[in-house]
């Protein structure tokens, strides 16, 4: 009994939490804000871990944490690198670090990261984590293995899936699960549309929405005061005032016959997102990050379209027109013969325009395998350098050849037949060497008067040419 007692006591069983929110960070303070509590200041070790997908969702979840605790609250250390967090580590204590399940095995393995003070270990979200590459789930065991047994492990997934409960069951004995209560896909299929946004595009994309959709009337959720601050910042940069009746700020419920109304974020819940469908809004408009998608599809019911902007929309269909040009002017210049010979034949199974949207997806094909060429061969274009060696039998500008003809190396000498007698000397303009060891006078040398066609002799010896030319004969042979 006692035994059974220490068990339940060890692992943990009132700590082990499983929640079921939805994909988004206005869910975060729900599952963090006790393991936040549980942080020790003085302790000055790691003591709350939180495992995301990828590096952008730590970042994400660092600035959810900053907007709770604020400047002087504890600080969550986004591990988008392990390389520079490691470096982070050695200089302060950290008291709590959020990364992915690689970074975070990294730094345990190299000793810059311990977890034998951790209190509380959060997966968020769970169901994308065991969604990534085998390596992923590797290095999520890994680190899972590292944890004391009295830590609180807690597991936030947007919906229930085999592969969580089989986590769950694994790592987090006797878990309490927290359900919400009702279902995300109950209730009739909600229509609505989104924009695809980055995680900090959020406010450059309603500016784009608003000038798109020019409501008469409008609402924009907002979850947070960080949140609405970033809006209404945005909306006072457009021209709107904070008490606009035009455009207003909402978190709560949404005025009726409100012309557009716009989610800054991933709504929190479905009753959130059917309270402002029960506004009657001409445009529902969701600004969601493409991970947020599928929890946003489950949440309407399935009923959900992209919104197209018309910057993008233009310039799609201003190509389309240039393209339409440039057949229309080969099509005033007249069909070529060969060619209406060489397709004819496909008209017995195919029709006329599908015939020619084939040869048009070629044509395009073509042109971009051809522009990756270009592109390919720029790249590999290198000026030559200057002060290269040269390679054998390659010719540099501004050296001499031999007498032979052979190309001169890379210190200027010769490489004909007999290349000794231009040594130590460099070519001058206008042909010939000159002498790199100094001037040399035209005085006979020391053995006599100079040999005939050629410079002095060297040594002492006479008759035998310093440079280039033929060797005269010597006189003791016949």
């Amino acid at each position: 009994m006692e035994s059974e007692e220490r068990e339940e006591r060890g692992s943990g069983r009132s700590q082990n939490v499983v929640h079921t929110l939805p994909r988004s960070m206005a869910s975060v303070p729900s599952f963090l804000t006790g393991p936040l509590e549980r942080v020790d200041p003085s302790q000055g070790a790691t003591q709350l871990l939180v495992i995301t997908a990828d590096a952008e969702s730590a970042l994400a979840m660092a600035e959810a944490v900053l907007r709770m605790t604020g400047p002087a609250g504890i600080e969550l250390l986004p591990v988008t690198s392990a390389r520079r967090a490691s470096r982070l580590m050695a200089g302060r204590p950290v008291l709590a670090a959020a990364g992915s399940p690689r970074d975070i095995r990294d730094l345990v393995r190299g000793s810059h990261l311990t977890l034998d003070r951790v209190k509380s270990a959060v997966l968020a979200w769970a169901d994308e984590i065991l969604a990534g590459e085998p390596e992923d789930i590797e290095a999520l065991e890994s680190v899972m293995g590292e944890l004391p047994r009295d830590a609180a492990r807690i597991v936030v997934t947007s919906r229930t899936e085999g592969r969580v409960n089989a986590f769950a069951e694994r790592y987090l004995r006797r878990a309490h699960r927290d359900v919400p209560a009702e279902p995300a896909d109950s209730g009739e299929p909600i229509a609505l549309q989104y924009v695809t946004v980055a995680p900090t595009g959020r406010g450059a994309a309603l500016r784009r929405l608003l000038d798109d959709i020019d409501p008469p009337s409008a609402a924009i959720i907002t979850v947070g005061s960080e949140t609405e601050e970033t809006v209404r910042r945005t909306l006072r940069l457009l021209g709107y005032a904070d008490d606009s009746a035009a455009v207003r700020v909402e978190s709560g419920e949404t005025v009726p016959a409100t012309h557009a109304v716009i989610f800054f974020e991933l709504p929190s819940s479905r009753a959130q997102l059917a309270a402002a469908v029960a506004a009657a809004p001409v445009t529902l408009v969701v600004l969601a990050e493409p991970r947020e998608l599928a929890p946003l599809r489950r949440m309407a019911g399935g009923k959900v379209r992209p919104f197209t902007l018309s910057a993008p929309g233009n310039a799609a269909r201003e190509r389309e027109s240039a393209m339409r040009r440039e057949l229309t002017l080969q099509l005033d210049a007249g069909v070529a013969s060969r060619e209406l010979l060489a397709l004819e034949p496909l008209l017995e199974q195919h029709d006329g325009i599908e015939i020619a949207a084939v040869a048009l997806r070629l044509l395009e094909r073509e042109r971009s395998q051809r522009k990756a060429a270009e592109v390919a061969a720029a790249a590999e274009v290198r000026p030559p350098r200057e002060d290269r060696v040269a390679a054998p039998g390659e010719k540099r500008p501004g050296f001499a050849g031999g007498r032979d003809g052979g190309v001169g190396d890379s210190r200027g000498f010769g490489r004909g037949a007999d290349a000794r007698g231009d040594r130590g000397r460099s070519p001058r303009p206008g042909g010939g060497f000159r002498d790199s060891r100094g001037p040399r006078d035209s005085t006979p040398s020391r053995g006599g008067p100079p040999s005939r066609g050629g410079p002095p002799s060297r040594g002492g010896k006479p008759g035998r040419p310093s440079g280039g030319g033929s060797r005269p004969p010597r006189r003791d042979r016949p």
